[in-house]
């Protein structure tokens, strides 16, 4: 059975710079670090294709972009949590639904600036 490997992305790398260099064969090199050539090419097209980071172990560029979308939509959460308290607060106090326009639209302008300072 063969198993996933546990060599760190620097080691993959320094097999694969090794390789590059020309001093052994590839059969050689993958005998030495006990790798199975499949295995080595794999890193190599990686190493190739991304440098070094290709071979990091742990997050992958579309994870890090769905990371930072859950961060941009928690920051959008939590401010439309601060315009909803605000509005609620407004609400109880009676000054929001009554009949003067002109307060109305001064909560929906002090509204809309709060959203505009969060941003």
């Amino acid at each position: 059975m063969v198993g996933k490997s546990n060599r760190t992305r620097e080691e993959k790398a320094r097999i694969v710079m090794e390789a590059l260099s020309n001093t052994a064969t590839i059969a050689e090199i993958c005998k030495r670090h006990n790798v199975v050539s499949s295995t080595f090419y794999n890193w190599r097209d990686a190493f190739v294709a991304g440098g070094t980071s290709a071979l990091e172990l742990g997050k992958s560029s579309n994870d890090i972009k769905v990371q930072r979308e859950m961060e941009n939509l928690k920051k959008i959460i939590g401010e439309l949590t601060i315009v909803n308290e605000t509005l609620k607060k407004l609400n109880l106090q009676g000054e929001v639904g009554g009949h003067d326009d002109s307060r109305s639209t001064e909560i929906h302008q002090a509204v809309c600036l709060q959203t505009c300072r969060c941003e």
